[in-house]
């Protein structure tokens, strides 16, 4: 089975190439760069400035205790490097096509559209970080914090189709969260468990042994834009108040509140 992988560039993104490459026929990587947005602080004064850019850094330090030896992509697979925004043109779409996929990997990328989106229906996967369809959207890891829901934080593999995160679910996964744990921890402590169990979940719905669920229900729709200083300064909050022991204690009961596909 060839696999096609759409992602971006960081640590956590090379450790789900490296993942995938090991366990199948990887035959194309095309890396998109994050908008720089995420991280621009321009908009608030000093304090809130300083304040994100501390945030961003021990987001960065916890990626590299995780994934720090993934400094690279596989060497050995074909590469396509691309500027943010570039993932559904014209020339990426040829590229993919003369690659003959059988599968297409989404994780980290802007949204997907036609003519990709149209031509590999029921064939592109996407790692959402997030459990769907609790928390649908972007920092879907983020967003549960701040309403005391450590129970929706995970990972969900699930098909792609034209309205976001919504397609049918293959496979779901919670981290193994302990106390003392971080944000950032918990995060990519989803992700870890993600890159171990995704070859396992692509192989079986390609021979047929996975049936997607369709999801049911709506959640909370997350923009990336909305995570401000005050959100942010509350989760932290959310995390010193021992939100983490909280929901360890009740963990069984408070998961079971929240199904998922496993």
């Amino acid at each position: 089975m060839k696999v096609v992988f759409l992602t971006s560039d960081s640590l956590r993104h090379k450790y789900i190439a490296a993942s995938i490459a090991q366990e199948m026929e990887l035959g194309l990587i095309i890396s998109e760069k994050k908008s720089p947005k995420i991280q621009d602080t321009a908009a608030y004064g000093k304090k809130d400035a300083e304040f994100l850019a501390e945030h961003f850094q021990q987001r960065a330090k916890t990626e590299e205790e995780l994934f720090g030896t993934y400094t690279d992509f596989p060497p050995e697979v074909p590469r396509i490097d691309l500027p943010h925004g570039n993932i559904n043109s014209e020339e990426v779409f040829e590229i993919i096509t003369k690659t003959n996929p059988d599968l297409i990997l989404l994780f980290g990328t802007s949204i997907i559209k036609d003519p990709l989106l149209g031509a590999y229906q029921g064939k592109i996967i996407n790692l959402h970080l997030g459990l769907s369809p609790y928390y649908r959207g972007s920092a879907t890891n983020l967003y549960p914090y701040l309403f005391d829901e450590p129970e929706c934080i995970g990972a969900t593999i699930h098909l792609a189709t034209e309205k976001v995160d919504e397609g049918g679910i293959l496979y779901q996964l919670r981290p193994d969260i302990e106390e003392g744990d971080s944000m950032h921890m918990t995060g990519n402590k989803v992700i870890l468990k993600a890159g171990k169990i995704l070859p396992t979940v692509m192989q079986d719905y390609f021979e047929g042994k996975l049936i997607p669920v369709p999801q049911t229900g709506h959640g909370r729709l997350c923009r990336n834009k909305d995570v401000t200083p005050y959100v942010l300064r509350q989760i932290y909050k959310n995390f010193e108040e021992g939100m983490i022991g909280r929901y360890l204690k009740n963990k069984g009961k408070r998961d079971a509140k929240r199904p998922i596909v496993e």
